[in-house]
């Protein structure tokens, strides 16, 4: 492990951290996050994590691959390790070629370890973290969402899975189940909404016992220009069906939900990647706007 410089401190804490995926091919997508690196003031760090359980992987003398002819052969931990430097360089040509071609500032880490933990890590005191998805054909696909139920748990700052109805969606919903969530929900939801110049539409659970009218005054001190709207949700529980049909109902670019929620069911940012086509928030508890 490498120790951190005085720059790479201060990349981090200026930074939304873009966690790049050796399996989303093309470009890195960066203009989904145009907006929001202008509106927070923030320049883009792409983010490579090297997966040492694969090298560990194809130490073991036990470890095989099959190759096209179907026969099985050792692992060549050279070769993959050489792999995986290619790999790393050919995500930082196209994570710098498409941030320089959309003007934003930007920096490149590489880190080796397990994915979760090393991200945990590099990601500890950015503004925001961000799982691209728009260019694979499905989220399951992605080697972040294999991990999703470890994302949930990790202490992490507000994270993204930004999806293409980033670029189609006209509100941003959010989950206010408990009088925290204001802090935590509702104003990463709102910094969404400013953003992309849309309105914000506030989901309010059978436990959100503040006022409505003190909640949109909350709001506005951050927001004062956003078009907020208020729904109370008369479902029993907040189920992942129920919400992907208010998202595609009021045609949301973002969902977004405190982290609270997600850390007791990891299963439910599964369920909302399945049915739904905008992007997921997971709001931290720590402030970070």
């Amino acid at each position: 492990m490498h120790k951190k410089t005085l720059h790479e401190a201060d990349d981090k804490r200026r930074a939304i951290i873009v966690a790049l995926d050796p399996t989303a091919p093309g470009s890195a997508g960066l203009e989904l996050l145009r907006d929001l690196a202008i509106e927070r003031d923030r320049r883009l760090l792409g983010l490579f994590i090297e997966d040492t359980e694969l090298l560990a992987h194809a130490q073991n003398r036990l470890a095989t691959e099959i190759v096209l002819s179907g026969a099985a052969r050792p692992l060549d931990f050279a070769q993959l390790e050489a792999q995986l430097n290619a790999q790393s360089l050919e995500i930082r040509r196209v994570f710098e070629r498409e941030a320089a071609r959309l003007g934003l500032p930007h920096a490149f880490r590489t880190r080796r370890g397990r994915l979760v933990s090393e991200l945990a890590i590099a990601a500890a005191d950015a503004d925001m973290l961000v799982i691209e998805l728009t260019r694979l054909a499905t989220a399951k696909q992605s080697v972040w969402t294999n991990q999703l139920e470890q994302l949930c748990l990790a202490e992490l700052p507000d994270v993204l899975y930004a999806r293409e109805g980033w670029t189609t969606g006209s509100t941003v919903l959010a989950i206010i189940d408990d009088p925290a969530d204001v802090e935590t929900s509702g104003r990463a939801a709102a910094s969404l909404a400013r953003a992309g110049s849309i309105s914000l539409t506030l989901l309010l659970g059978e436990q959100s016992h503040t006022h409505e009218s003190e909640i949109e005054a909350g709001l506005r001190r951050h927001s004062p220009d956003t078009v907020v709207r208020i729904e109370r949700l008369r479902a029993a529980s907040l189920t992942a069906r129920t919400l992907a049909y208010l998202a595609q109902a009021g045609n949301a670019r973002a969902l977004v939900a405190p982290a609270r929620v997600t850390r007791r069911d990891a299963n439910l940012v599964r369920e909302l990647l399945r049915l739904t086509r905008c992007s997921v928030m997971i709001a931290s508890s720590a402030l970070s706007n």
